[in-house]
This record gives C-alpha cells, sequence and structure tokens, in this order.
C-alpha cells in the first residue's frame, strides 16, 4: 500500500534545497503562548507522568477529557452530549474514522465517499475490507443537495452503509449549508445509511458558522462525529481525537479500541482537558480562523486567472486552497505538459522544480479533482508569503 500523496511530495520537498512546502497540513501555529506555563506545571510534571505511565486508559477515555469534550458541544453548539455515554476519546481523528466505519459497516459493504473528499477516506475504507463508491459533487452553492438528488432510482449508492461527510472539507474548503445538511439526512434516513461527519475543521468556519450533523433533528441517531485536537490547536503530535455517537455505537467502539489499542496516552489526554477547560482559548481559535481567512483572500487575490488560477469553489473554511489550473498548465513550456499524467500532475511538478513550491495534484482527492491543485494555508507567515511571491512571478522566457 503506497504512502498517500501529501506525504510523499512533503517528504520529497524536504530533500529539495529552498523548496516552499505547501502540500502537508502539519500547522505552524498552535498551541497558544498562554498555556505553556499550566501544561509544564500540570501536564508535563513528574507526577502526571507518573499517573500516566502506570496504568491503562479505561477503554472510553478519561472521565474528565469526555466531559470537557461535552461543555464544549455545548458551549459553543448548544448541543446536550451525555459525557459517559456518547463521547469516546481515540488515537487522533484517524482512529476514530477508522472504528466509525467498523461499527456501521460489514466487510465488502460500500461507504459512500464523495469527490473531492479527504484521500485518506478511501484508503481507509478499503483497508478494512470495504467498497467506498463515490459520489461526485458538482461545483455550486448547495454541493451535497444537487449531488445527491441527482442520485438515479437503481444507484450502487443506496445500499451503502454509511456515508462520509468531512465539513469544513479538506481540500476544498467546502462547507455544507442547511440545504446541503437536509439532503444528507433525508438520504440517509430514507435508505438506512449511516452518517459519519468529520469535523476537525470546525473552528475554521468563515463563511457561516459551522454545523455539527447532530445538530439536525432527522441526524441524531444515526449519526458519528469525529474531531480531534491536531489542527484546530496545532497539535497533530499530541495524537488525541474524539468521537461522539449514540451510546450502542460507542459500546461498541470502546470494545473495538480495547482490542486494537488498549488505551489512549493518559499524559496527553490530561493536556488536552487543560487546552478545553482554558477559558481564552476561544478567542485565541476566533484569532486562528482569522488569520487563515486573510490568508485565503490574500492568495485568491493574487493567484489570478491572468495567471491560470480559477476558483470554481471560494473556500468557507478548513485551511486549504484548491484552485482550478488548466490555464495555467496551458501555458506552461510544453515539456511540463505530458498527456500520460493529469493535469494537476503536471502543474504540480512544474511549480515543484520551476518556482520551488510543492504542492499536491488534485486527482488524489478524487477524480473530478484531476486539474486541480491543493495548498495548505497553515505554514509560518515568512514562508507562505515567499510562497506567493514566487508562485506569481513571471514565467522567465
Amino acid at each position: 500500500m503506497a504512502i498517500y500523496a501529501s506525504k510523499a511530495i512533503a517528504q520529497q520537498a524536504a530533500r529539495m534545497p529552498d523548496v516552499i512546502n505547501l502540500s502537508f497540513g502539519e500547522p505552524d501555529f498552535g498551541p497558544p503562548a498562554f498555556l505553556q506555563q499550566l501544561i509544564e506545571r500540570e501536564g508535563l510534571s513528574w507526577q502526571a507522568f507518573m499517573h500516566s505511565v502506570k496504568g491503562y486508559e479505561q477503554p472510553k477515555g478519561s472521565p474528565e477529557l469526555r466531559q470537557a469534550v461535552a461543555d464544549w458541544y455545548q458551549q459553543r453548539y448548544g448541543l446536550c452530549v451525555d459525557p459517559e455515554r456518547e463521547v469516546m476519546i481515540t488515537h487522533g481523528g484517524v482512529e476514530a474514522i477508522s472504528l466509525a466505519i467498523q461499527c456501521t459497516t460489514q466487510e465488502n459493504q460500500s461507504v459512500i465517499v464523495s469527490q473531492p473528499s479527504y484521500m485518506l477516506y478511501e484508503r481507509a475504507v478499503s483497508a478494512l475490507s470495504r467498497q467506498p463508491v463515490a459520489l461526485s459533487r458538482p461545483t455550486g452553492e448547495a454541493e451535497y443537495d444537487a449531488a445527491l438528488n441527482a442520485v438515479g432510482e437503481e444507484s450502487p449508492l443506496h445500499q451503502a452503509g454509511a456515508l462520509i461527510v468531512n465539513s469544513p472539507e479538506n481540500p476544498s474548503g467546502y462547507m455544507l449549508n442547511a440545504r446541503d445538511w437536509d439532503a444528507v439526512a433525508a438520504y440517509t434516513h430514507r435508505h438506512g445509511i449511516w452518517l459519519i461527519h468529520d469535523e476537525v475543521y470546525d473552528t475554521m468556519a468563515w463563511s457561516e458558522r459551522h454545523r455539527p450533523a447532530l445538530g439536525h433533528p432527522i441526524l441524531q441517531d444515526n449519526t458519528i462525529m469525529i474531531n480531534s485536537f491536531s489542527k484546530k490547536f496545532g497539535l497533530p503530535g499530541l495524537r488525541i481525537g474524539w468521537m461522539v455517537a449514540r451510546e450502542p455505537v460507542i459500546n461498541m467502539a470502546a470494545k473495538l479500541h480495547d482490542y486494537f489499542y488498549l488505551g489512549v496516552n493518559k499524559q496527553y489526554e490530561q493536556i488536552a482537558t487543560l487546552i478545553l477547560r482554558e477559558s481564552c482559548i476561544g478567542a485565541w481559535l476566533e484569532e486562528t480562523g482569522a488569520m487563515l481567512q486573510r490568508r485565503m483572500e490574500q492568495a485568491i487575490g493574487r493567484l489570478t486567472h491572468e495567471l491560470g488560477y480559477q476558483w470554481p469553489r471560494q473556500p468557507r473554511g478548513a485551511m486549504f486552497l484548491f484552485p482550478e489550473v488548466s490555464s495555467l498548465y496551458a501555458s506552461m513550456p510544453t515539456k511540463w505538459r505530458d498527456e500520460s499524467l493529469t493535469i494537476g500532475e503536471c502543474v504540480a511538478a512544474y511549480l515543484l522544480h520551476e518556482k520551488r513550491v510543492a504542492v499536491v495534484p488534485g486527482h488524489v482527492y478524487g477524480k473530478n479533482s484531476a486539474s486541480h491543485i491543493r495548498m495548505v494555508l497553515c505554514t509560518p507567515e515568512e514562508d507562505y508569503n515567499r510562497a506567493l511571491d514566487r508562485l506569481t512571478q513571471e514565467r522567465e522566457s
């Protein structure tokens, strides 16, 4: 099984001098500096260390962190979540995705993965001996509404066990609006399909307020929500995530978690609890989201159609740019236009070697994105500005 594209490109870029890496989503920001003393005192002390290493964590995770997660939903979204029965702590969002797929489907059953979407979904589904089936979304104001209403009566999608939705979305920054959520709710309810809502970019929403799937009245009994500390707090190495669902799902997930992992790191759980409990964290998250929005607007303002960049989807959230680049491809020197490759692959190779900027070709996020590239917004400020300067330089003749 091959390494996934963004990591492979990031590794290649690391071996090349003076390449600015816009391919891999490891946030430069976070955690907030005001947490340093608190974490050093209560999360990294000898006492905290010994408490964490002298015993296994219980399968659902620490009661304190589960309560903090429940409070997160109550305070931010007005949702009531039972921390004892409906919350489970996981090894990051990726484990939660894996558990959600296993809890809702059987081997060889299909799982609906929209296009475009995070490349890991399709691979996780396949690795778990399920069958990914694509839901291709047209660009527009309500893409899930349009895509699901276009599904024919005899479509194999109706037999799927689960539908994975990422909102805000990697790679496009798309966010489901009210029409989309109504369409998803109606479709999954009609066909008895589980919904897995990956909402790890929930605090990075600027076009409209983030909507957790469990807030929809029809989705409360057939939804699993996935979240993580990796992106919003800039802590991918902490490997702490969570899942929220009805009690039977959480109980099954806890058993699977116990079979494969035994428990998450208790010291990291304690640090995660400190972060969620910090009263200033909400303001810091708002500032971080505003910074990402400014970078997005800056990029769209500079990467114009005259330079070959089109924006059929202007990001509504998350931390990515996903321009369409067929015009840039047409203007590139002939040596970079390889008909055996997708447009995105050719443009990515051109930008890497000629502009010294690493990006990801769009085809890895779905067949309907073969003429796109993905860039991240979460690099150091100086690197980000230098990358935009390189991308907007006139090509030497």
